[in-house]
């Protein structure tokens, strides 16, 4: 503070001189890092190999030398005690003292200085007595907060004593309130420095600001803290109703809890500028409180806005290059062409690209690729094409995707495979222009008032704000690689990594109101400020206190090694003094937690989590463990309740939730004890509108949950039931079978097998969804392998070879037939990838030669030849006694359609085949019959229709093995004709004694669909296609036994 003034340290330091004393100009880190990036490129072979083009390098590169800068060591002083580390360790040392001098020399040829340099130049300006000129009148300066002084600081700050002193200018330095004698260790170095000077310097104090007589709750308690010689629990008295500690289960959690807790405050009268939440190191858990806090409706303050490189504009923009390098992930390719930050790829795009991707099985635009056209130019013109053979309106969508994604990938392949960081940059920001990344969307939309137009206006702001400091950084960025002749060499790879280095360190600006809101802070930000209620979160081991993470290049035993040479601490490593000597991160810590204690003038809460953000296990901290010792007490485990009970409610949507809880939630669901307040509540609430749909809601579950756990339960609205004023009518018209609307065996399938899947199916014509891959599903390997099959076995047929075994049938035959219908299959659907279509060709090979070499050859009836493939019957059979194929419900006719797979012939009969992809096993044939397979017993009962009266050759048959599975070993000929007869009279007996009845089964099925009982009681999952989809769970509600 300087006067009425205040300044910031950087403000200071340069306001005293700084760079303008050596004659040059501040420059950015991020500057910084860009030269030395392309000196490391010069040292030739080093130890650290490939590392050294890396942006990791030179960010520690740069830390490095500002360390020993802030220790007051040269890069020849590194040199020369490098002779005292191993061999092995030596030559590293070396390279970076030659890196570093390099560094030094540079950056004067450039008239560059950076931070430590900032501070040599004002030490320099303080010793020659130069005072700043607009500093005439100042009468006193006072510093707060100062503790972290390495020596160059140091000497500076000494130097400003000296030339206060002679100015006769009161200069008092005001550190943070430590306590004992460990939490004091971090600032021996500075007390000493200044003791030093003795009684020469009386216009300086050095002073511990004293807060015993300001009524802080825990003075005493922070005076005492890491003093062994404190007997256990003597200070009780002195935390009892001003300290609490406590545990949750996760981070986020945690994050909720200090929301509420804030929240509790508030409502009972304390202002929320009164309030502060700090960690060690923010971290996501920040931005988490401030979303939790707005929703309770509690105005917060963060330091710093979102990381720059998680909005939207910027991250796309800045995963170009790697975009490139890794082939155009669809998922990535996806979210650009859909993204309105690309409008130059988005506006008129297709809405869901990601679907039409999947359609095409585009992974990326290398699996796939054919003869130098990319997987997107091929498979998206594959799959335009197929759906304009079929009339699809999704074809112009396709196109127009593959031409924005062709787009994409030209103006991203501009960017040079290699060059110099300037041109990498220009070429990439290019791109950027041109799709549009850095444009403003435009005039924004008119909303109506309330939340959702609110968050669309922040959301919007924010945007703009990330736009606007990605341009003012790539200036920067562009200005420094200019300055140093264009910067280090790269790969498209390597400037992909380098550009997200360069922006790492960026966020947007602060949000929240700049007073009256809860603050939120980095621990290091406490000292010297006063809160009525102060929350430490994160106090777990190893955040606080914490570890400092070990250099990438000069480790901690070496920075010992070379202090030990020095004989001095060049590298700061520890704090303290003598027995207090510890790790300088533990001293750091234990300072900053005294001073936070004593911090607030009401209350300290302090918490951690046992597991932290990421998932991982935590312990909490031992400055929990040194509090517990000296006050007696222990850390509460708290729980955040999915609804929070009454005692606990904040806000009107939880007020909502609990009263809908204690007054509808059945006694057996719940995990808690029921509010004595049940009945109160209803008698208030139960006439508002949202009570009554909350009822009704309630209802809903309840319905669902009974007809899950009951399979004798009917079907409701809510499990099913479609009713209505004239549904009746409409679902008779669109489930009336007759001649126009036939009923097919897989509708039978998916109506047995689940009614919602039937009525999603055909009675809302939901498509399934297609998922395409790199090879067929179950459903596409066997329509290929009907199809190879046909082809043999038509061949085989026309030279007079059925029956034959697999050596006297020549290979010419069998490579015509898989010939013929891989062309068929190509024309018609999407194959994958070549290399796998390749092998799925060669499987459809062994397939057919499995068939031939059984025993069966593929013929499952005695004298029985193929007559016809895919034999259609029902009103689409072409004219004769296929078409006709129907049975009776009552009084009127239902009719069939489908295509048998194979039908077999002798002698005027019959045989009917249903071809089955994988294995045959009897019992979950016979299971399935007429529940959810229908397909036999209908090719039987259509071929019987057909004229073939005495018809009862079936069977099934696995063409992944060649095995024949007949009716007759499922069913015997009388169970058989009973399946298929319509006799009134033996239908009824039939159902009486629960035998298998293709009439009856049709029958009961078209009923429950034309009274609208589609009930979701699922057979098999594992086959439906809308499962992918589907959001019906099996809940269900266990009675208890008295």
């Amino acid at each position: 503070m300087l006067a009425a003034g205040w300044l910031t340290w950087d403000e200071l330091v340069n306001a005293l001189g700084g760079a303008a004393e050596l004659q040059r100009r501040p420059c950015p880190a991020s500057t910084s890092r860009v030269l030395m990036g392309a000196l490391a490129q010069q040292l030739g072979e080093t130890p650290f190999g490939d590392f050294v083009h890396e942006p990791a390098f030179a960010r520690a590169a740069v830390e490095l030398a500002l360390d020993m800068k802030a220790g007051r060591l040269t890069p020849r002083e590194l040199h020369d005690a490098a002779e005292s580390l191993p061999p092995d360790r030596r030559a590293r040392v070396r390279v970076l003292a030659r890196l570093c001098e390099s560094y030094e020399r540079r950056m004067a040829e450039l008239g560059l200085a950076d931070r430590e340099d900032v501070v040599r130049g004002s030490r320099e300006a303080l010793i020659r007595k130069q005072w700043p000129a607009g500093w005439e009148d100042v009468g006193s300066i006072v510093l707060h907060g100062v503790y972290d002084v390495r020596p160059a600081a140091l000497e500076m700050l000494l130097a400003l004593s000296s030339l206060c002193e002679a100015r006769k200018i009161s200069l008092r330095v005001e550190t943070p309130v430590g306590g004992s004698l460990a939490a004091d260790a971090a600032l021996a170095s500075l007390f000493r420095a200044f003791e030093s000077r003795g009684e020469t310097v009386g216009h300086v104090d050095l002073f511990k600001a004293d807060l015993t007589f300001e009524g802080r709750p825990l003075s005493e308690l922070g005076r005492h803290l890491f003093s062994p010689k404190v007997a256990r629990g003597a200070l009780a008295a002195t935390a009892a109703g001003n300290l609490r500690m406590w545990s949750v289960g996760t981070a986020q959690d945690e994050a909720r809890q200090l929301a509420r807790d804030v929240r509790r405050l508030i409502g009972e009268g304390v202002s929320p500028g009164r309030i502060a939440v700090a960690w060690r190191e923010l971290g996501p858990e920040a931005r988490w409180l401030a979303a939790a806090l707005e929703e309770l409706g509690v105005p917060v303050r963060l330091p710093w806005g979102e990381p720059l490189v998680l909005t939207s504009p910027v991250r796309l923009a800045v995963e170009l290059p790697l975009l490139v390098e890794d082939g155009f992930p669809a998922t990535r390719v996806a979210e650009l062409v859909a993204s309105r930050y690309a409008p130059t790829l988005s506006r008129g795009a297709p809405d869901a690209p990601a679907t039409l991707f999947t359609l095409a099985a585009v992974r990326d635009d290398r699996l796939g690729a054919l003869r130098g056209r990319g997987a997107y130019d091929v498979r998206l013109e594959g799959l335009a094409k197929r759906l304009r053979k079929a009339q699809d309106p999704q074809a112009h969508s396709v196109s127009v995707l593959r031409e924005r994604c062709l787009r994409l990938m030209e103006q991203c392949r501009r960017i040079p495979e290699a060059g110099t960081a300037l041109e990498l940059l220009g070429a990439w920001w290019g791109v950027v222009r041109q799709l549009g990344l850095q444009d403003t969307e435009g005039p924004l939309a008119q909303r109506d008032e309330g939340m959702l137009g609110a968050h669309a206006l922040e959301a919007r702001a924010r945007d703009d704000a990330a736009r606007q400091a990605l341009r003012l950084r790539i200036g920067e960025l562009e200005r420094s690689l200019r300055r140093v002749g264009g910067g280090p060499r790269l790969s498209r790879r390597l400037f992909g990594r380098w550009l997200a280095d360069a922006v790492k360190d960026l966020h947007l600006p602060a949000r929240g109101p700049s007073s009256g809101a809860v603050e939120v802070l980095d621990i290091r930000d406490v000292p010297g400020r006063t809160f009525g209620y102060l929350f430490l979160a994160g106090m777990t081991e190893g955040r606080f206190p914490g570890h400092e993470e070990p250099h990438a290049l000069l480790g901690d035993a070496d920075r010992s090694g070379l202090n030990q040479y020095l004989r001095r601490e060049a590298f700061r490593l520890t704090g303290g003094e003598f027995e207090e000597r510890a790790p300088w991160r533990l001293t750091e810590d234990r300072l900053l937690f005294a001073s936070a204690l004593v911090a607030a003038e009401q209350r300290v809460s302090l918490s951690y989590s046992v597991a932290g953000a990421g998932g991982q296990e935590q312990v909490p901290s031992s400055f929990l463990e040194e509090v517990r010792r000296l006050t007696g007490m222990t850390w509460e485990a708290r729980a955040l309740m999915a609804v929070p009970p009454l005692d606990d409610v904040l806000t009107e949507p939880e007020l909502r939730q609990r009263v809908a809880l204690e007054t509808m939630a059945p006694a057996q669901l719940r995990v808690t004890e029921p509010d004595v307040a049940g009945k109160l509540l209803k008698r208030r609430f139960e006439t508002e509108e949202w009570f009554l749909a909350a009822r009704e809601l309630a209802r809903v579950e309840y319905q669902r949950l009974h007809f899950f756990s009951n399979p004798t339960s009917e079907v409701g609205p809510y499990t099913g039931a479609v009713d209505g004023p004239g549904v009746r009518e409409a679902l008779r018209e669109t489930f009336r079978f007759d001649i126009k609307k036939p009923l097919s065996a897989s509708a039978l399938a998916r109506f047995g097998n689940c009614g919602f899947q039937g009525f999603l199916a055909y009675g809302l014509r939901v498509e399934e969804p297609e998922a395409p891959g790199e090879e067929f599903d179950a459903r596409g390997r066997g329509t290929f392998w009907h199809r190879v099959v046909e082809e043999v076995f038509i061949r085989l047929k026309q030279k007079g070879l059925l029956g034959k075994g697999l050596p006297e049938i020549p290979d010419e035959v069998l490579t015509e037939a898989l010939n013929e219908a891989v062309a068929y299959f190509e024309e018609r659907y999407h194959v994958g990838h070549p290399a796998l279509w390749k092998l799925a060709k060669e499987r459809a090979r062994a397939m057919v030669r499995r068939i031939l070499a059984h025993e069966r050859r593929g013929l499952p009836f005695d004298r029985y030849e193929p007559e016809g493939f895919e034999l259609t019957f029902g009103p689409e059979a072409d004219p004769g006694p296929w078409q006709n194929v129907f049975l009776y419900a009552g009084d009127e006719a239902i009719y069939f359609e489908g295509k048998i797979d194979r039908l077999d012939k002798a002698a005027g009969d019959v045989g009917v085949i249903d071809y089955k992809s994988g294995r045959l096993d009897r019992n979950t044939l016979r299971e399935k019959l007429l529940s959810s397979d229908f397909q036999l017993p209908l090719y039987l009962f259509a071929a019987r229709a057909s004229g073939h009266k005495e018809a009862r050759k079936a069977a099934w048959f696995s063409l992944r093995t060649g095995e024949v599975l007949d009716l007759s070993k499922v069913l015997s000929d009388e169970e058989v004709d009973g399946m298929l007869s319509t006799d009134p009279e033996v239908r009824a007996k039939l159902a009486e004694e629960g035998k298998p009845n293709l009439a009856n089964a049709v029958e009961g099925l078209v009923k429950n669909t034309r009274e609208g009982k589609f009930g979701m009681r699922p057979k098999d999952c594992g086959r439906c296609g809308y499962r992918a989809a589907c959001r019906i769970t099996e809940r269900r509600v266990v009675e208890e036994s008295a």
